[in-house]
């Protein structure tokens, strides 16, 4: 995929990820459409879904949680698409770390906390966030003789 379509696919991804993080955070305030509630019968080994999280503690967890993913998703908006798109293999290579990052720190947390299926939940977030970063194809200059 070029550099420029690439970029275009990343942003898609950041804008639509800004606001299910915003929808996340304030799941635990008011959850719109019953997605959280969804997310947590699903992800977690619990069955109370959102209910689940009563405590004022849980709550400020999951508000923590959803501003770090909107945080995490901004830099995907604004550093990584711009930078893949100028072809800059720093910007490459740390946005392929920080997802990496993101995924064995969750993804074992959430396993030693007996909720496995977020694994796979992280396994398919991980894709769409880095799939298009490795089939981005280099741009090969041309110089003039």
């Amino acid at each position: 995929m070029s550099p420029q379509k690439t970029a275009g696919l990343m942003r898609v991804i950041g804008w639509i990820s800004i606001a299910t993080a915003a929808l996340f955070a304030w799941g635990s305030v008011y959850d719109l459409g019953g997605t959280n509630d969804l997310f947590f019968t699903y992800a977690s080994s619990g069955d109370a879904g959102i209910a689940g999280i009563a405590t004022q503690e849980a709550k400020l967890a999951l508000a923590i949680a959803g501003g770090l993913f909107g945080g995490l998703s901004a830099f995907y908006l604004f550093i990584s698409a711009p930078g893949i798109e100028q072809g800059n293999a720093l910007i490459k290579r740390g946005t392929i770390y920080a997802f990496l990052t993101w995924f064995v720190i969750d993804s074992s947390a959430s396993f030693g906390t007996g909720n496995g299926f977020n694994v796979v939940i992280n396994i398919v977030i991980l894709a769409l966030y880095l799939v298009p970063v490795l089939l981005v194809r280099e741009e090969t200059s041309v110089q003039a003789a």
